[in-house]
């Protein structure tokens, strides 16, 4: 059993899937004629019979499936790179049957077997990942999806130059992810590790731009769009950081600490006598909760007060991207002069609330 007869048998499942799905929407349809009818349907347990027949022979070509692709392991080893293209079959095959888990484990062997084969940061590998981080999704396996997104970028971020638009393009993809990530807490991480992550975003949004780079000839130079978008979601990041900041002060900050206190001390003396009394008083020393507080408070003040700094400075940046470029003035009904302000007033808000917020501590 060769791959290309391999491929053809997998080729036939997705025939028999494809009449599954035409049978159950015919069905659908002729089931929607009736109701305008009023008239029963006669044909239901015809359809009904064959679509059951249908699903019984797709199982059985799934247990065919594996007992051909274990024969071919046989033949080839585990690891023939000619494995490659009948794993990724197999993992999209799965993804659309909804059987998620076996979907990502077939990718993922395509995708080990593509690193032995191809090398470490072969830019073949970033069809497979897609696929895989969209079955871990899927499957609701989020540390998964995080874990290969991150490799993804890794890889990208070597194949690709700053400042290209290759480079642009796997930054805005991985930064859509990392804050649908963070706002949803899918890996029920804690508040400052959610917050590094957005500080993290940043510098990474901050390399894509690549100012000042110089671009080698066989790399495409980043259009105007995409570094619009790029530092809008820098823009979008920074004050995401700040908010998250704001949000995320621990209540004890509102309740100013003491720095001295006050303590009623005894200690044993040794009189002129000799003898051995207790002298009492009250002393004044320093409270040891004090610098506790303090360290929290500045920590707070710090990353909130450079967030806001640093989105000031990019909607300056994006202003003066939209003013030397005539097109996006003009894109979409302005759409880049709407989302401007709209970052503006993110902006207010925020220093609004830190205000209002640092008057409590």
């Amino acid at each position: 059993m060769n791959a290309v007869i391999y491929r053809h048998i997998l080729s036939s499942a997705c025939l028999l899937v494809g009449l599954l799905w035409g049978g159950q929407l015919l069905g659908m349809d002729a089931g929607q004629s009736d109701v305008d009818s009023g008239l029963p349907a006669p044909e239901e347990e015809a359809a009904l019979e064959i679509d059951e027949q249908t699903a019984l022979e797709i199982s059985r070509q799934i247990s065919l499936y594996q007992e051909n692709l274990q024969k071919l392991e046989s033949e080839l080893g585990p690891y023939d790179p000619s494995l490659i293209e009948i794993l990724k079959d197999m993992g999209r095959y799965n993804l659309e049957l909804g059987q998620f888990e076996a979907a990502a484990a077939f990718y993922e062997r395509s995708l080990s077997i593509t690193r032995i084969s191809d090398g470490l940061y072969s830019p073949t590998q970033i069809e497979v990942l897609v696929k895989l981080i969209s079955a871990y999704k899927a499957s609701g396996d989020w540390k998964a999806a995080d874990d290969k997104e991150h490799l993804a970028l890794h890889i990208e971020t070597r194949l690709y130059e700053p400042g290209s638009q290759a480079y642009a393009n796997a930054v805005l993809a991985f930064g859509e992810w990392k804050l649908q990530m963070v706002r949803g807490n899918l890996l029920q991480r804690s508040t400052l590790a959610n917050m590094r992550d957005i500080e993290d975003l940043q510098y990474i949004y901050a390399q894509a731009l690549g100012d000042g780079t110089a671009l080698s000839s066989d790399s495409e130079p980043m259009r105007a769009q995409t570094r619009f978008d790029l530092l809008y979601a820098k823009a979008y990041a920074e004050a995401q950081s700040a908010d998250y900041a704001l949000n995320s002060v621990p209540m004890g900050l509102d309740r100013p600490v003491a720095r001295y206190i006050s303590e009623y001390v005894c200690r044993d003396v040794v009189n002129s006598a000799g003898q051995v009394t207790q002298s009492c008083g009250t002393v004044r020393r320093e409270n040891p909760q004090y610098r506790e507080y303090e360290m929290q408070r500045q920590f707070y003040r710090d990353r909130i007060q450079i967030a806001v700094t640093s989105t000031q400075r990019t909607i300056e940046e994006l202003q003066a991207l939209v003013d030397s470029t005539p097109f996006l003035q003009t894109m979409n009904d302005g759409a880049a002069a709407i989302r401007l302000e709209e970052l503006r007033t993110l902006q207010a808000n925020i220093n609004r609330d830190y205000r209002r917020s640092v008057m409590r501590w």
